[in-house]
Formats: C-alpha cells, sequence, structure tokens
C-alpha cells in the first residue's frame, strides 16, 4: 500500500510541475513596471495568465490572451489595450518563456527596435 500511495503522489507532482510555464524574468516587469506606471496592471494580469498557461504552441496562448503574434520567431504579445508590446521567447516544450523586451506601442514601429527582432 505503501508504494502505491508513494507512486500516486510521483504521478500527481509530475503533472504539477509539467503544467506550470515559468516566466524569466519577473524582474524585468518590475523594472519596467516601476518607470511605467501605468503598466503595472496589465503586465502583472500577463504574468499570472502566463503562469496558469500549459501551452503548447501558439494558438494555445491564442485562446488566452486577446492579441498574440509570432515575430521572427519570438512570440509578441500586444499589452495594455494595444498600448505594450511584450517580446517573449517561449520554449514549448520545457514550458519556459524567457522576456526579451518591453516597449511601447511606438518603441516598437520604430525601424532600429524591428531591426533588433529581426536580427536576434
Amino acid at each position: 500500500m505503501f508504494a502505491f500511495v508513494a507512486y500516486n503522489e510521483i504521478i500527481l507532482n509530475t503533472v504539477c510541475i509539467e503544467s506550470i510555464l515559468r516566466v524569466i524574468s519577473r524582474k524585468k516587469l518590475r523594472d519596467y513596471y516601476t518607470n511605467n506606471s501605468q503598466s503595472e496592471i496589465p503586465l502583472t494580469e500577463w504574468y499570472y495568465k502566463m503562469l496558469d498557461v500549459n501551452a503548447s504552441n501558439i494558438q494555445v496562448l491564442r485562446q488566452v490572451f486577446n492579441s498574440v503574434d509570432s515575430v521572427y520567431g519570438y512570440t509578441v504579445f500586444n499589452i495594455g489595450g494595444n498600448n505594450y508590446r511584450l517580446i517573449t521567447a517561449i520554449h514549448y516544450n520545457t514550458q519556459t518563456c524567457y522576456i526579451r523586451a518591453i516597449w511601447t506601442h511606438a518603441e516598437y514601429d520604430k525601424p532600429l527596435n524591428k531591426r533588433q527582432i529581426e536580427t536576434r
């Protein structure tokens, strides 16, 4: 009986670990909204939604978020009523989301920043 209980705990723990999408790093979000206070609520909402998502591809993310696109291999989220762009690199196989940049809509549209995304 003990072996059976231990086996079930291992299975349950494995399922929980696999379903958590890790966001690296929350510090980038904090640093950004410390200087841009209007972005705090939408970025915090995005963060907690990402923790609950078990995304195997971008189509799953599109079911959770209003606007998300794949741009040159990055996943770009429109945040805060299209005011901010959150550029991420998501590794679906490891359930890891790396935050690469956070820009306002105007910053995202600058040719220099678009080239940065294209050449990364």
